[in-house]
Protein backbone atom coordinates (compact mmCIF):
# COMPACT_ATOMS: atom_id res chain seq x y z
CA UNK A 1 0.00 0.00 0.00
CA UNK A 2 2.89 2.40 0.78
CA UNK A 3 4.32 2.05 -2.78
CA UNK A 4 0.85 2.72 -4.36
CA UNK A 5 1.01 6.28 -2.53
CA UNK A 6 3.96 7.05 -3.06
CA UNK A 7 3.49 6.34 -6.79
CA UNK A 8 -0.06 7.82 -6.51
CA UNK A 9 1.56 11.05 -5.37
CA UNK A 10 4.24 11.33 -7.49
CA UNK A 11 1.40 11.22 -10.52
CA UNK A 12 0.15 14.22 -8.56
CA UNK A 13 3.64 16.09 -8.38
CA UNK A 14 3.93 15.25 -12.58
CA UNK A 15 6.35 12.68 -11.61
CA UNK A 16 7.06 9.94 -15.40
CA UNK A 17 5.91 6.99 -14.53
CA UNK A 18 9.31 4.43 -14.38
CA UNK A 19 8.60 1.12 -16.48
CA UNK A 20 9.18 -0.93 -12.91
CA UNK A 21 6.12 1.03 -11.46
CA UNK A 22 3.99 1.00 -14.24
CA UNK A 23 5.03 -3.14 -14.07
CA UNK A 24 3.70 -2.69 -10.55
CA UNK A 25 0.37 -1.21 -11.17
CA UNK A 26 -0.34 -3.35 -14.33
CA UNK A 27 0.46 -6.27 -11.76
CA UNK A 28 -2.01 -4.70 -9.05
CA UNK A 29 -4.62 -4.12 -11.60
CA UNK A 30 -4.51 -7.85 -12.74
CA UNK A 31 -5.20 -8.87 -8.97
CA UNK A 32 -8.42 -6.82 -8.47
CA UNK A 33 -9.40 -7.97 -11.87
CA UNK A 34 -8.91 -12.18 -11.31
CA UNK A 35 -10.80 -11.20 -7.98
CA UNK A 36 -13.64 -9.67 -9.90
CA UNK A 37 -13.24 -12.14 -11.89
CA UNK A 38 -13.95 -15.13 -9.63
CA UNK A 39 -16.93 -13.16 -7.53
CA UNK A 40 -18.73 -11.90 -10.37
CA UNK A 41 -17.96 -14.19 -13.80
CA UNK A 42 -20.54 -16.82 -14.82
CA UNK A 43 -20.29 -19.88 -12.97
CA UNK A 44 -17.80 -22.41 -14.82
CA UNK A 45 -19.67 -25.23 -16.90
CA UNK A 46 -19.72 -28.29 -15.21
CA UNK A 47 -17.86 -30.30 -18.29
CA UNK A 48 -14.84 -32.77 -16.90
CA UNK A 49 -11.77 -32.02 -18.69
CA UNK A 50 -10.81 -34.90 -21.08
CA UNK A 51 -7.24 -35.78 -20.02
CA UNK A 52 -4.11 -36.12 -22.21
CA UNK A 53 -3.27 -39.69 -23.19
CA UNK A 54 0.61 -38.59 -22.89
CA UNK A 55 2.68 -35.88 -22.99
CA UNK A 56 1.31 -32.64 -23.48
CA UNK A 57 1.31 -29.04 -23.52
CA UNK A 58 -1.35 -26.66 -21.67
CA UNK A 59 -2.14 -23.35 -23.01
CA UNK A 60 -3.30 -20.73 -20.86
CA UNK A 61 -4.73 -17.16 -22.54
CA UNK A 62 -3.74 -14.00 -20.44
CA UNK A 63 -6.40 -11.89 -19.19
CA UNK A 64 -10.37 -12.30 -19.24
CA UNK A 65 -12.81 -11.36 -21.73
CA UNK A 66 -14.62 -8.77 -19.17
CA UNK A 67 -10.58 -7.32 -18.49
CA UNK A 68 -8.47 -7.91 -21.63
CA UNK A 69 -5.17 -6.61 -20.18
CA UNK A 70 -2.84 -4.43 -22.48
CA UNK A 71 -3.89 -2.73 -25.67
CA UNK A 72 -1.74 -2.99 -28.91
CA UNK A 73 -1.73 -0.43 -31.17
CA UNK A 74 -1.32 -0.46 -35.46
CA UNK A 75 -1.42 -2.56 -37.02
CA UNK A 76 -2.31 -5.08 -34.21
CA UNK A 77 -5.32 -3.11 -32.88
CA UNK A 78 -6.09 -5.81 -30.34
CA UNK A 79 -6.02 -6.45 -26.94
CA UNK A 80 -3.95 -9.39 -25.34
CA UNK A 81 -6.89 -11.30 -24.60
CA UNK A 82 -8.20 -11.33 -28.41
CA UNK A 83 -4.46 -11.21 -29.57
CA UNK A 84 -4.16 -14.29 -27.85
CA UNK A 85 -6.81 -15.90 -28.43
CA UNK A 86 -6.17 -16.37 -32.14
CA UNK A 87 -2.70 -17.12 -31.03
CA UNK A 88 -3.36 -20.13 -28.97
CA UNK A 89 -5.59 -21.19 -32.06
CA UNK A 90 -2.18 -20.91 -33.82
CA UNK A 91 -0.19 -22.92 -31.49
CA UNK A 92 -2.81 -25.63 -31.50
CA UNK A 93 -2.87 -26.03 -34.98
CA UNK A 94 1.01 -26.59 -34.86
CA UNK A 95 0.83 -28.87 -31.89
CA UNK A 96 -1.58 -31.36 -33.72
CA UNK A 97 0.80 -31.31 -37.23
CA UNK A 98 3.56 -32.57 -35.00
CA UNK A 99 0.83 -34.65 -33.15
CA UNK A 100 1.87 -33.45 -29.96
CA UNK A 101 -0.92 -33.52 -27.39
CA UNK A 102 -2.48 -29.62 -26.48
CA UNK A 103 -5.32 -28.25 -24.62
CA UNK A 104 -6.26 -23.78 -24.58
CA UNK A 105 -7.39 -22.65 -21.67
CA UNK A 106 -9.43 -19.54 -20.97
CA UNK A 107 -9.28 -17.67 -17.14
CA UNK A 108 -13.23 -16.47 -17.91
CA UNK A 109 -15.44 -17.28 -15.15
CA UNK A 110 -12.85 -19.34 -12.92
CA UNK A 111 -9.66 -16.59 -12.68
CA UNK A 112 -6.01 -17.67 -12.52
CA UNK A 113 -6.57 -20.69 -9.87
CA UNK A 114 -9.67 -21.91 -11.80
CA UNK A 115 -7.65 -22.42 -15.16
CA UNK A 116 -4.71 -23.93 -13.61
CA UNK A 117 -6.83 -26.04 -11.79
CA UNK A 118 -8.24 -27.09 -15.43
CA UNK A 119 -4.84 -27.80 -16.69
CA UNK A 120 -3.59 -29.83 -13.74
CA UNK A 121 -6.85 -32.26 -14.18
CA UNK A 122 -6.12 -32.00 -18.23
CA UNK A 123 -2.46 -33.27 -17.11
CA UNK A 124 -0.47 -31.66 -19.01
CA UNK A 125 3.40 -31.73 -18.07
CA UNK A 126 4.18 -28.07 -19.33
CA UNK A 127 2.10 -24.94 -19.61
CA UNK A 128 2.93 -22.13 -21.11
CA UNK A 129 0.61 -18.37 -20.77
CA UNK A 130 0.32 -16.19 -23.51
CA UNK A 131 0.66 -12.20 -23.14
CA UNK A 132 2.33 -9.45 -24.57
CA UNK A 133 4.07 -6.44 -23.09
CA UNK A 134 3.30 -3.12 -22.48
CA UNK A 135 5.53 -0.01 -21.14
CA UNK A 136 3.61 3.33 -22.21
CA UNK A 137 5.15 3.04 -25.31
CA UNK A 138 8.44 3.42 -24.00
CA UNK A 139 10.10 0.12 -24.23
CA UNK A 140 10.46 -2.89 -26.47
CA UNK A 141 11.94 -6.71 -26.06
CA UNK A 142 11.19 -9.87 -25.73
CA UNK A 143 11.26 -11.99 -22.08
CA UNK A 144 10.00 -14.55 -20.65
CA UNK A 145 8.37 -15.26 -16.78
CA UNK A 146 8.98 -18.21 -14.48
CA UNK A 147 8.90 -19.26 -10.67
CA UNK A 148 11.74 -21.74 -9.85
CA UNK A 149 10.67 -22.72 -6.68
CA UNK A 150 7.74 -24.16 -7.50
CA UNK A 151 9.26 -26.54 -9.83
CA UNK A 152 13.10 -26.69 -10.80
CA UNK A 153 12.29 -27.22 -14.74
CA UNK A 154 10.48 -23.91 -14.98
CA UNK A 155 13.97 -22.25 -15.40
CA UNK A 156 14.76 -24.68 -18.48
CA UNK A 157 11.40 -24.20 -19.56
CA UNK A 158 11.15 -21.04 -20.28
CA UNK A 159 14.46 -21.16 -21.11
CA UNK A 160 13.76 -23.01 -24.87
CA UNK A 161 10.82 -20.62 -24.81
CA UNK A 162 12.81 -17.39 -25.10
CA UNK A 163 15.50 -18.67 -27.33
CA UNK A 164 13.02 -19.66 -29.82
CA UNK A 165 10.88 -15.99 -29.57
CA UNK A 166 14.31 -14.37 -29.60
CA UNK A 167 15.14 -16.56 -32.73
CA UNK A 168 11.56 -15.72 -34.49
CA UNK A 169 12.22 -11.89 -34.05
CA UNK A 170 16.01 -11.56 -34.42
CA UNK A 171 16.62 -9.85 -31.04
CA UNK A 172 20.33 -9.07 -30.05
CA UNK A 173 21.44 -6.75 -26.79
CA UNK A 174 19.03 -5.20 -25.10
CA UNK A 175 15.88 -6.53 -27.38
CA UNK A 176 16.51 -10.01 -25.54
CA UNK A 177 15.15 -9.01 -21.88
CA UNK A 178 15.83 -12.74 -21.28
CA UNK A 179 14.38 -14.32 -18.21
CA UNK A 180 12.38 -12.90 -15.13
CA UNK A 181 12.21 -15.30 -12.46
CA UNK A 182 8.73 -14.18 -10.38
CA UNK A 183 8.53 -13.86 -6.31
CA UNK A 184 5.59 -13.50 -4.25
CA UNK A 185 3.50 -10.44 -5.22
CA UNK A 186 5.37 -9.89 -8.57
CA UNK A 187 3.21 -9.51 -11.53
CA UNK A 188 2.94 -12.91 -13.18
CA UNK A 189 3.45 -14.75 -10.20
CA UNK A 190 0.12 -16.71 -9.22
CA UNK A 191 -0.07 -17.90 -12.72
CA UNK A 192 3.19 -19.14 -12.42
CA UNK A 193 3.22 -21.02 -8.76
CA UNK A 194 -0.18 -22.53 -9.25
CA UNK A 195 0.47 -26.01 -10.80
CA UNK A 196 2.96 -27.96 -10.06
CA UNK A 197 4.77 -28.41 -13.69
CA UNK A 198 6.73 -26.65 -15.30
CA UNK A 199 5.36 -23.07 -15.95
CA UNK A 200 6.42 -19.97 -18.17
CA UNK A 201 4.59 -17.00 -19.24
CA UNK A 202 5.61 -15.18 -22.32
CA UNK A 203 6.18 -11.58 -23.17
CA UNK A 204 6.96 -11.78 -26.88
CA UNK A 205 6.81 -8.14 -27.75
CA UNK A 206 5.72 -4.57 -26.30
CA UNK A 207 2.46 -4.26 -27.96
CA UNK A 208 2.30 -0.40 -27.47
CA UNK A 209 5.85 -0.04 -29.15
CA UNK A 210 4.60 0.99 -33.02
CA UNK A 211 8.10 -1.16 -34.12
CA UNK A 212 6.79 -4.09 -31.62
CA UNK A 213 3.68 -4.27 -32.63
CA UNK A 214 4.64 -4.11 -36.82
CA UNK A 215 6.72 -6.74 -35.56
CA UNK A 216 4.24 -9.14 -33.62
CA UNK A 217 1.80 -8.94 -36.47
CA UNK A 218 4.54 -9.83 -38.90
CA UNK A 219 5.53 -12.81 -37.19
CA UNK A 220 2.66 -13.98 -35.33
CA UNK A 221 2.60 -17.58 -37.63
CA UNK A 222 6.15 -17.88 -37.14
CA UNK A 223 5.93 -17.29 -33.47
CA UNK A 224 3.10 -20.37 -33.20
CA UNK A 225 5.22 -22.25 -35.19
CA UNK A 226 8.38 -22.01 -32.95
CA UNK A 227 6.51 -22.08 -29.92
CA UNK A 228 4.74 -25.56 -31.00
CA UNK A 229 8.27 -27.07 -32.25
CA UNK A 230 9.89 -26.22 -28.38
CA UNK A 231 7.19 -27.71 -26.81
CA UNK A 232 7.61 -31.10 -29.17
CA UNK A 233 11.41 -31.09 -28.10
CA UNK A 234 10.69 -30.22 -24.34
CA UNK A 235 8.28 -32.96 -24.26
CA UNK A 236 10.38 -35.64 -26.35
CA UNK A 237 13.48 -35.10 -24.28
CA UNK A 238 12.33 -34.22 -20.28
Amino acid sequence: MERLLDISAGIDRGQELSEDDFDFLRNIREILDDLDEIQSGPAPADTAIQPASGPALGIVVGHMKSAQGAFATSPINASEYEWNSHLAGLILAECAARNVEAQVFYRDGVGISGAYKQVDAYGATCVLELHFNAAKGNARGTETLYDGDTNKMSESWANALQVAMVDVYGRTGSADRGLKERDPGDRGYKSLSSSDIPSALIEPFFGDHPGDAHLGHETKKALAAAIAETAATWLLTS
